[in-house]
């Protein structure tokens, strides 16, 4: 049997054995629900997921033949819809309120129009291919198969992003003096004082559960994972940086080591050392070529015949076992009508509720419940009139962070030496910051970032121009940014909105686990295509259990 060691005062204890449940909590207090889900996989106690293979294989399973879905919004959940439904002969119209494809995934570039709830902005940035902002969505994780499956075949190239850059800075008003911190500093630096307290404790405690042999291994991986001397203190690390960079002749002069207790003074800073840990975000991270909504444009021509834009669904009535969209032309103000067997619906939640609809009782409530999680996060872009965080800084793309409200700046990864570049000079999310960002005038919003860029760069009002801000709260159409399910939700109300409500069904990434990704959405709807053709073939072989 396995014993477990006990943290006491002085060192550790042992306790009773070691089961596999007392090991699995452990493993997740250490690691949190990934790490115990792993484990619990690892040890056979959960199915292995399997991996991803790919769309559903509708026309395998005997296809549409003329049986007809609705699809409400051409996001990319309903593009990805009507890809896969009209290959398998499905008869397929997807209803679009708007005047674009791509709902939140949006890239604005000069000439462009933003457009809020009460308020109205012109991008007038320089026209460029690298010059440009991707509002909603901005990453591409290298384990989402499903949304880089389908650039794959739709043709959309891609770069890898820089998404976190150890030259970047950690800036918390709390620690150093309030003064910015390049990440590698912080971060080493980190890795080193813990290093050696964990130093202390094997000394402390440990060395009565290890052999000899097996203390000596520890040691020696906790002295070289924290670079620490001949008696496990930290004194400072060339990984940290240089006060004085070597170069030629000269060996260089390390920095002195930040002090742990300035460095745990700043509460922001954990999350934002730890943020290239984060499953999604871990490196690499790709991004389109020339912007996000090349994704949108990709699915865009290959369903354009199937999509009808400025196209507002009113209304949905069942219609015996299907049901009948009503929607109103925003062009010609003319309503027409369309009878389906299957409706899918992937709008937000938060714009469903503006539908007149005859979903059951739990399922309207179960949408009023998910509206009101959205986040409404908040971005302000401005053009730069020179790529100064490349030339005066040597940043080359990532992200810096600050305690201030602003939360991050991005430096982008397109346009490297190039003569302008669009910075994102504040992400308004965390906190609780989106709904009073959101509540400000595109001005306001500017302002606020402009004086928390300062912190960072002295002069920064002075090296950009030209702002463009999103507050996704106000876009028509879309009522927030991303869906934020917590545990009483999730089980209260996502749960209701998994099954079909009659001929309604429901997609987009807030049917999902991957909130606020492409790759949600897109999993999310291929979810319901495997349903709906279930439900067909039962149909035809008269086993349907509706």
């Amino acid at each position: 049997m396995w014993s477990c060691l006990f943290p006491v005062s002085g060192g550790f204890v042992n306790r009773d054995p070691l089961t596999r449940r007392t090991f699995v909590n452990l493993v997740g207090r250490a690691g949190g629900a990934g790490a115990a889900y792993g484990t619990l996989t690892a040890m056979g106690l959960l199915p292995v997921p399997p991996p991803y293979a790919g769309p559903p294989k509708l026309a395998q399973q005997g296809g549409g033949n003329g049986v007809k879905v609705a699809v409400i919004g051409a996001g990319i959940s309903g593009m990805v819809a009507a890809l896969e439904l009209s290959a398998a002969h499905y008869e397929v119209r997807v209803f679009e309120a708007q005047d674009r494809v791509g709902g939140r995934n949006r890239t604005y570039r000069g000439g462009d129009v933003i457009n809020e709830t009460g308020s109205t902005q012109r991008v007038t940035w320089d026209r460029d291919p690298d010059l440009y902002f991707n509002a909603g969505p901005s990453r591409l994780p290298h384990h989402h198969k499903a949304i880089l499956g389908y650039c794959r075949d739709l043709g959309v190239p891609l770069q890898v992003m820089v998404n976190e850059n150890r030259h970047a800075f950690l800036h918390d008003a709390a620690a150093f003096g309030g003064r910015p911190e390049h990440a590698r500093r912080v971060v080493n630096d980190t890795r080193g004082a813990v290093a050696e307290l964990a130093a202390r404790a094997i000394g402390a405690g440990l060395d009565q559960r290890l052999s000899e042999e097996d203390l000596a291994i520890v040691r020696d991986f906790v002295r070289a994972y924290g670079e620490l001397d001949a008696s496990y203190r930290y004194r400072g690390s060339s990984k940290a940086g240089y006060a004085e960079p070597p170069g030629g002749p000269t060996p260089g002069r390390p920095l002195e080591p930040l002090d742990l207790v300035d460095i745990a003074k700043g509460g922001m800073l954990p999350l934002a050392m730890l943020f290239g840990d984060i499953y999604e975000m871990q490196a690499p991270i790709l991004e389109p070529t020339g912007g996000m909504d090349a994704i949108a444009r990709a699915f865009y021509r290959r369903t354009r015949r199937f999509i009808t834009l400025n196209a507002q669904v009113t209304q949905l009535r069942r219609l015996g076992s299907g049901a009948r969209v009503t929607w109103r032309d925003r062009t010609t103000q003319r309503v027409r009508t369309w009878d389906a067997d299957h409706v899918i619906v992937t709008v937000p939640l938060t714009v469903v509720g503006a539908i007149d609809t005859d979903f059951s009782p739990k399922v309207k409530a179960a949408v009023d419940v998910g509206a009101g999680g959205y986040q409404h996060a908040v971005k302000v872009a401005f053009e730069a009139k020179r790529r100064w965080w490349e030339e005066d800084y040597g940043i080359y793309g990532g992200i810096s962070w600050t305690s201030r409200d602003i939360t991050q700046m991005w430096y982008p990864s397109a346009g490297i030496h190039g003569r302008k570049g669009i910075l994102l000079g504040a992400y308004f999310w965390l906190g609780g910051r989106g709904p009073v960002y959101s509540a400000m005038t595109p001005e306001q919003r500017v302002a606020v970032a402009l004086a928390d860029g300062e912190a960072l760069f002295p002069g920064y009002r002075d090296l950009v121009h030209r702002p463009a801000t999103v507050a996704w709260k106000n876009v028509p159409f879309q009522g927030g940014a991303w869906s934020a399910w917590d545990e009483d939700t999730r089980r209260d109300a996502y749960s209701v909105l998994l099954p079909p409500d009659g001929p309604y069904w429901f997609a987009g990434e807030h049917m999902s686990h991957l909130n606020s990704w492409q790759e949600g959405a897109i999993r999310a709807t291929h979810h319901v295509l495997e349903r709906i053709q279930e439900r067909v073939s039962a149909q035809r072989t008269g086993s349907d259990p509706d």
